[in-house]
């Protein structure tokens, strides 16, 4: 730290992406965010790297503008990459998503921090932060490194193992992270993170990611968000509205995704009055929600408020029409409240073709008969249905028969969890069927799609 300049510099990276997919559903750097206004209000100055920036200036050759839509959406820089062994999928890509290497570096080499902080996402995502702490260490040798989010939480002695870093946090920043800045000499916040971000237009270009409750009173057997975030806790409606409020008149953005994976729940309802003070803002603002939606918090007059405060689509977490999956991996609602959910949203002004549905397929000795005819029941309510693949994660009631079943290692290599490898493949459900499968999904929203819009 200079000693011109008291405050210590706290350097966010959000890294690159390594897999044979990635589409920018409103992937933002929420957490990072959050967690660099935080450390601002405790006296640290604070800058961030977004690895995933889309506006890349500067291009290296081979790497083409990504094409991306007007509220937010898109696809992000690729290069295709030489996948590790234990990927061999012959017929698909193995690609790194996100700035140029050298523009990475630059980036790095135009900061001189006091502390450097690397947020991790998908577990089988590891790549890219490991990445992005051995470039931190090659560049800034001395500055302490830590490591937080969804992959050090899930897969924390992982990625003690193979990260350059000199702390992993596991679980919320607060007190994990409080603890390693004690350790480092550095200014340790005195409470918890708020529900405020940084609030620079270098980070807020397109879209934004909010929420309004954190974690889910459900403990579905395929989910780690109690994992992540503890029980569900309600949040607070006037804070977001306001917000949403200050985002919109400072930026321009008039796109927001929530991230909850409970939206819809709470006792007192705030996301009923979080859409009363939205109407009563009336700016015209464009809301979505890439996670589904329980189904049994659904009525019509959140319906119809969703819809008049800009909800462009819904999606909702239905999984399987099957007897009995709901009580044997979640207990979250019956068959019968899609289509009460559904008919709320129509009432409320949805059209069919603006509300999707997602379908799990892939989990440990499931069948593919099952999987499709929950996509044909879906589908009979004309909506949009898509398949969901099932993806193993650590720390959920189906990890030990997960690592048990699957022919890849899952318990050594995170890599391996990536739903694109089909980790749960058996002789009686293929990669063949999975493909089969979303082939009929995909077949039949088009044809609800031209039913809906003809």
């Amino acid at each position: 730290m200079s000693a011109l300049n008291s405050r210590p510099h706290a350097l966010l990276i959000f890294p690159p992406v390594y897999d044979f997919a990635l589409y920018d559903l409103f992937l933002r750097p929420y957490a990072p965010l959050k967690l660099g206004r935080w450390l601002e209000r405790w006296g640290y100055t604070v800058s961030m790297i977004n690895a995933l920036d889309y506006r890349e200036t500067g291009r290296e050759p081979g790497l083409k503008k990504p094409p991306r839509r007007p509220n937010g959406t898109g696809k992000f820089f690729r290069r295709v990459v030489g996948p590790p062994p234990v990927l061999k999928n012959p017929g698909r890509s193995y690609a790194r998503y996100g700035v140029s290497s050298g523009n990475f570096e630059r980036r790095l080499k135009n900061i001189r921090p006091d502390l450097i902080l690397v947020t991790s996402g998908m577990t089988y995502w590891y790549p890219g932060v490991r990445e992005a702490t051995a470039l931190a260490k090659k560049i800034h040798p001395r500055v302490p490194l830590i490591v937080g989010g969804i992959y050090a939480t899930l897969c924390t002695k992982h990625a003690e193992r193979i990260l350059e870093a000199d702390a992993v946090v596991s679980g919320n920043a607060f007190p994990g992270l409080c603890a390693s800045l004690a350790k480092l000499n550095l200014p340790v916040p005195g409470d918890a993170p708020p529900e405020e971000y940084l609030l620079k237009p270098a980070y807020h270009f397109d879209a934004c990611a909010v929420r309004l409750n954190s974690g889910c009173m459900f403990r579905c057997s395929y989910c780690a968000s109690h994992a992540l975030c503890g029980g569900f806790k309600a949040g607070d409606p006037d804070r977001l509205a306001r917000l949403v409020y200050t985002i919109h008149r400072r930026f321009g953005i008039t796109a927001f995704a929530f991230y909850d994976d409970a939206l819809l729940a709470g006792p007192a309802r705030g996301i009923t009055r979080f859409l009363a003070k939205i109407i009563e803002y009336g700016r015209g603002l464009d809301f979505y929600v890439p996670n589904g939606l329980h189904l049994a918090y659904i009525d019509k007059h959140t319906a119809g408020l969703m819809k008049q405060a800009g909800f462009k689509e819904v999606r909702l977490g239905f999984e399987s029409a099957e007897p009995g999956f709901h009580d044997a991996y979640g207990a979250k609602h019956g068959v019968p409240m899609l289509e009460q959910a559904v008919d709320c949203l129509k009432g409320g002004g949805f059209k069919s073709h603006e509300i999707a549905v997602y379908v799990l397929a892939g989990l440990p000795g499931q069948y593919p008969e099952e999987v499709e005819r929950s996509i044909r029941f879906a589908a009979s309510f004309g909506i949009q249905v898509h398949v969901a693949e099932y993806s193993p994660i650590p720390q959920t009631a189906l990890w030990p028969v997960s690592v048990k079943l699957s022919r890849f290692p899952l318990a050594e290599e995170p890599l391996t969890h990536n739903n694109s490898l089909f980790p749960l493949e058996w002789e009686r459900f293929s990669v063949r069927d999975m493909k089969n499968l979303k082939l009929l999904a995909h077949g039949l929203r088009q044809v609800a799609l031209k039913t809906s819009q003809g």
